[in-house]
């Protein structure tokens, strides 16, 4: 007699248990000490599964396995105490515990869920203008040439592997004569003018207004 009403007792605290684990498993876990609760993943996130709703939690699954397993080995010696009535009621908290059992098995892993996020790129190098001694050398290469057009040929070569402030472009200046030549170096080394808000200090090497107008123009080109 005691064991049977051991085992109406269980039967009729089955649905309670239930309705208590499931509001368990739908409780999120509470964050260490000192931490924040984790924001929830928002549907437009890369890493979020469409295919969950709901509010999902991280369990071990061999842990609740173990726990699911002692929980059928109670079951079952309690299933062996009760008539054939009682088993027909007991039938649908099996049930119950089966359903359990198969979501823990189709659980996805949450490395799949999940997957590390990818590696960060590696930081940009900083660009920064020429220094003091590559300018001397560029100013001595360009001295060794008695024409233009091969001055300029050695500061177009150097050109593309340097950035120049607005200061610099003017020392590179003084070692072309003409005017046309001096607009050609502006245009050359536009590009890799890093300070171009200072631009306008270039307008001294300049005499007639009709040079710092075509000097205005190479500089508002884009």
């Amino acid at each position: 007699m005691k064991a049977l009403i051991t085992s109406l007792a269980l039967l009729f605290a089955l649905p309670s248990l239930d309705a208590h684990a499931q509001a368990e498993m739908r409780r999120p876990p509470s964050p260490p000490p000192g931490q924040q609760m984790p924001q929830p993943h928002h549907p437009h996130q890369p890493n979020y599964p469409p295919q969950h709703s709901g509010s999902q939690v991280v369990v071990d699954r061999r842990e609740l396995n173990e726990r699911l397993d002692r929980l059928e080995k109670l079951l079952k010696e309690a299933e062996q105490r009760m008539n054939r009535q009682e088993r027909n009621k007991f039938r649908n908290a099996r049930e119950t515990l089966n359903s359990v059992q198969d979501l823990v098995d189709r659980a996805p892993l949450l490395a799949t869920v999940f997957p590390p996020p990818p590696p960060m790129p590696p930081p940009q190098p900083a660009v920064r203008p020429i220094s003091d001694s590559e300018l001397r050398r560029i100013h001595s290469s360009i001295s060794l040439q008695t024409f233009a057009e091969d001055k300029m040929r050695v500061l177009v070569s150097a050109a593309q592997h340097h950035y120049f402030l607005v200061s610099q472009v003017g020392q590179l200046l003084g070692n072309f004569q003409f005017t046309q030549d001096k607009l050609a170096v502006v245009r050359e080394l536009k590009p890799y003018i890093l300070d171009p808000q200072n631009s306008h200090m270039l307008y001294s090497h300049f005499s007639f207004s009709s040079d710092k107008k075509r000097l205005d123009d190479i500089l508002s080109q884009r």
